[in-house]
């Protein structure tokens, strides 16, 4: 059992019936905005019925109708790997001649999904996602749909320019799909912000969500109060890249602290710039009961400053002396190996660092993975480290961390780092992969590669040569 609230069910007869899919856990799904947004935004309409997949399920979860038997099949494409899974779905469900849209931000590279996607839609679902659909809906021509903003044809289309709303209050559901499995348990949503004011050198969002947004105060705290006192979540969950930065953030927290007093819910941040904190907002935390905060030193102090992350280890041991005195118990640090120029000694400094952290008494979970070069970004040309030095350096961490210590792996970076900036014979080769290995592992993956005449280490380490993202504006 789901232990759902808030799915939308409607009569299937007369509608248009869309599948949209998240190709990962359940899990991963309910706890993902944007994906609630689409949902809610979709099924505002009349004339369609939007139902929703996992990879765990080629059944929806509001009927439990086949995937085969709707009209329009959307994935929702955040994580470059989530790519396999993808095509896995087509190719085993035979789902190559029904029209298929993805978006997200992985899309900000449509060329490796050229061979299995009708439509690629590049930006934020509230500009005109809805128009697309319409368009579609309508039968307009695909020369007449590639002129939508942010809408990549792959029959015709070379290049597309993002969508996104100008301002941000936009739709925005008080009463969202949820469930006591999503990642933060039962809990309404708001993103308080898109876009960021930072520079750091090595993020996709800073590109991908630009310009910097905020929600209105009025907005947030009206949907906020609504979903809490109508709705019976457990938890808010306020996202944005940099919670402080938000100009209102004083009322908001006030707001928080009023509708708390009506009715007791969990405030989650559930990411903090280490350098940023705001002492309000930390109060609120502690006192709805939140006991983890989530920051990312990324890397030692001199990296740090080099990828654009500008503040001390000093500056961040003093957060977290912060976070201790107001009564957080447990931290999460996010850090990266691999990166340019990155030494043994570097890992070292970032290894005494967190043990300093765990020293101060809290329960300490560290997150660490290659650093991944991405397209669209300052640092989209780095080569992706040799996979044998970023074993050393996982193997040193894992011996100085322990148990502390979560990843997900040099393969997977690899991967990510294929795709990411990959072009069309990627994309050809995973197809070909899955047609006849049907999960690949990256050893099958490689001699489909060798009979294909692609050098799977040169697109992991260097990328296309062509750099065709760059023919996307992402501004």
């Amino acid at each position: 059992m789901l232990d759902e609230k808030f799915a939308v069910r409607k009569k299937v007869r007369g509608r248009l019936r869309i599948a949209l899919i998240y190709p990962s856990t359940y899990k991963v799904a309910i706890s993902n905005l944007g994906l609630r947004i689409i949902y809610h935004l979709l099924n505002l309409d009349d004339r369609i019925y939007c139902e929703r997949f996992t990879a765990e399920s080629d059944r929806s979860i509001e009927t439990g109708s086949h995937l085969k038997e709707f009209d329009l099949i959307m994935f929702s494409y955040h994580y470059e790997p989530d790519l396999l899974e993808i095509i896995r779905k087509i190719i085993r469900l035979n789902l190559l001649d029904r029209p298929k849209i993805i978006g997200g931000p992985c899309t900000c590279n449509p060329f490796p999904l050229k061979g299995i996607a009708d439509y690629i839609y590049i930006g934020e679902a509230e500009s005109s996602l809805m128009e697309l659909i319409e368009g579609i809906m309508d039968g307009v021509g695909l020369e007449d749909l590639a002129r939508l903003e942010g809408v990549f044809v792959p029959q015709v289309s070379e290049t597309a320019r993002r969508a996104y709303p100008r301002k941000l209050d936009t739709f925005l559901p008080a009463l969202q799909v949820s469930s006591v499995q999503s990642v933060f348990g039962d809990a309404l949503m708001l993103d308080v912000s898109r876009g960021c004011g930072w520079s750091c050198l090595f993020c996709l969002g800073r590109s991908f969500y630009a310009p910097y947004r905020e929600r209105s105060l009025e907005q947030l705290v009206g949907v906020m109060r609504e979903g809490i006192m109508r709705g019976g979540y457990e938890a808010v969950v306020l996202i944005a890249s940099d919670l402080s930065r938000y100009s209102k953030l004083d009322g908001l927290i006030e707001a928080v602290g009023e509708i708390r007093r009506m009715r007791g819910f969990r405030l989650i941040a559930p990411s903090l710039r280490a350098d940023a904190m705001n002492e309000d907002l930390l109060d609120a935390l502690a006192e709805s009961g939140e006991k983890t905060i989530t920051i990312a030193p990324e890397s030692c102090e001199e990296l740090r400053y080099r990828i654009g992350k500008g503040f001390s280890d000093e500056s961040f041991l003093e957060t977290c002396r912060l976070l201790k005195r107001i009564g957080i118990s447990r931290v999460k640090l996010y850090i990266m190996f691999g990166l340019p120029g990155e030494t043994l000694s570097d890992l070292e400094k970032v290894v005494k660092l967190i043990k300093e952290v765990k020293s101060m008494g809290f329960e300490v979970r560290v997150s660490a993975n290659p650093f991944v070069p991405k397209p669209h970004t300052p640092m989209e040309d780095e080569e992706l480290e040799d996979q044998k030095s970023l074993r050393r350096k996982l193997k040193f961490l894992k011996r100085e961390l322990g148990g502390m210590l979560a990843t997900d792996g040099i393969k997977q970076a690899y991967l990510q780092a294929l795709i990411a900036r990959g072009d069309e014979r990627i994309g050809e080769l995973l197809v070909e992969a899955v047609k006849e290995y049907g999960e690949p592992t990256l050893a099958a993956m490689r001699r489909k590669a060798e009979k294909m005449g692609i050098s799977l280490d040169d697109y992991a380490r260097k990328g296309s040569v062509e750099r065709p993202w760059r023919r996307i504006k992402l501004n």
